[in-house]
């Protein structure tokens, strides 16, 4: 019986020191795509109604265990209200993780705004093609003690796209 013990430690000991895999699921379509939408909310200390217009990248893989990932937010802008063209997204390209079937996470988001900078990573929802933002999920101010960035809205992907949760 202690030769058990002594061998199922000494495994865990082992096993506790391999390095854990990166989980990958699938992201349709691979290739350049894009994601755009019309009157989100986007906040930072004041609240703009913007269009928003995204690229995105994507080898075929999502990863589920964060950066790196091979899909990839490549470009994001803002229009068509005011101030929307003063507030820029910067530190391109920015990995994108699913977190679940439906949740996903943005990674390291940098963003200038009119009353201050944010930097982080922003949860989102993505279904049927379409991502959703909620002013929920943040992105804290950089540098930390201003209020965070958020966005609300939905901007949908173009060609649709989905991705499969390992």
């Amino acid at each position: 019986m202690k030769k058990f013990t002594k061998i199922s430690i000494a495994t865990l000991a082992a096993l506790s020191l391999t390095p854990a895999t990166a989980l990958a699921g699938t992201y349709s379509p691979s290739g350049a795509g894009s994601a755009s939408g019309q009157q989100l909310e986007v906040r930072k200390g004041m609240t703009l109604k913007c269009d928003v217009n995204a690229g995105i990248n994507s080898d075929g893989t999502i990863s589920s265990s964060g950066a790196p990932s091979g899909t990839d937010i490549t470009s994001i802008s803002l229009s068509n209200g005011s101030f929307c063209g003063a507030v820029a997204f910067t530190n391109f390209p920015y990995d994108v993780s699913a977190t679940s079937g439906t949740g996903i996470v943005i990674h390291d988001v940098v963003v200038q705004g009119i009353t201050g900078d944010c930097r982080g990573d922003m949860a989102a929802t993505m279904s049927g093609g379409v991502i959703t933002f909620n002013h929920a999920n943040t992105i804290p101010s950089d540098p930390p003690g201003g209020s965070p960035c958020s966005m609300a809205g939905s901007i949908t992907t173009s060609p649709t796209a989905s991705y499969t949760y390992p």
